[in-house]
This record gives C-alpha cells, structure tokens and sequence, in this order.
C-alpha cells in the first residue's frame, strides 16, 4: 500500500485511465499529473514505465512542450521476472477491460432497473462483462476474473451485476479521479 492508502496497480489504472486520454486531445505534463496522484516524478516514471512494460501505452516526454506524447505502439515485456511479469500480465488485462468493453451510463442503467419489471426485459441488449472477458482472456479462471473485477472496482470502475438482466455491467465512473 502506498502513503495516499491506495495499492500500486490501482494507481497504475487511475493513472492509464487519465493518460489515455491523450488519444483523445487531453495534453499531460508531469507536473499535472504528479499533483493530481500526489506522487513524486520517480514514481511517475516508474509508473509509465509499467504502463509500456505491460503493452498499454507508450509515452515519451517532449521537453520543450513539458508534455508527453503517445511514440508509437508499446510492447509487453517478456524479459521482466516472474513477479513483475504477473504484475504486468494483471495491469494488462484490466488496463485493456477498462477500454476496450463497451460501458454503460450510470443514469441511464438507473432508469432501466427502476423501470423493468421483475418478469419483464425490454429487448435493450447488454454486454455480458464475464462472457466478454473469458473472449479476450480465455486461459484466465473464475478466481482471475474476480480479482481482476475486485481491482476495477477500488480503481474507481464499477462492475455491477444486474439480477434483471443476468449480467455483469461495467459502468463507466461519474466522477473523476
């Protein structure tokens, strides 16, 4: 556990869920983001540095924009140790849930559940969460799964299983970091 009492891959997802969004125009210098994770820029660089290890992202500092920018496509680390090697595989895994499974609203998953009857399902399609992540990781077992949803979860994604429509649901965080 660190200072701030969150655990390092928790904040290696806050932190890769922020970062991408340099894919959509978002511009980060390691300043912003050490103030916003209140963490130093050695662990920044450690932290990035797992990101490109794990094949996330790659991001390279520009020093004359005090920003960094996406360099290409990062690579898994197959050189790393076995404990580092499981940290990666594990940031991979819920680093590519976390984008790459489609989400729902928060409000508007509200109304669907306050408005369904419990005999009656409208024909509204969801992702089913636990059939999706077996697609991508299929070697993965039951007790994987869990812990990879546990970890989503006290990184600030909520996985919701709805009785209604026997499904597991990614609901994408109303609030930010």
């Amino acid at each position: 556990m660190a200072k701030n009492g969150i655990s390092k891959i928790t904040r290696q997802l806050r932190l890769y869920d922020t970062v991408i969004g340099i894919k959509n125009g978002a511009i980060y210098g390691p300043s912003d983001l050490m103030d916003t994770f209140r963490i130093s820029l050695r662990m920044l660089q450690r932290d990035l540095k797992d990101l490109r290890d794990s094949g996330l992202i790659n991001l390279k500092y520009h020093k004359t924009s005090d920003r960094y920018l996406i360099a290409g496509s990062a690579v898994f680390d197959d050189t790393a140790g076995i404990r580092r090697k499981q940290h990666l595989m594990r940031l991979y895994r819920i680093g590519t849930l976390i984008h790459s499974l489609p989400s729902i609203d928060v409000n508007d998953f509200a109304s669907f559940e306050c408005g369904v009857q419990e005999f009656y399902i409208p024909d509204i399609e969801f992702y089913d969460l636990k059939a999706e992540y077996y697609a991508l990781f299929p070697d993965s077992n039951e007790r994987t799964r869990q812990r990879d949803f546990e970890e989503m979860c006290r990184a600030g994604f909520e996985i919701y299983y709805s009785r209604k429509c026997k499904s597991f649901v990614y609901l994408y965080p109303s609030n930010s970091f």
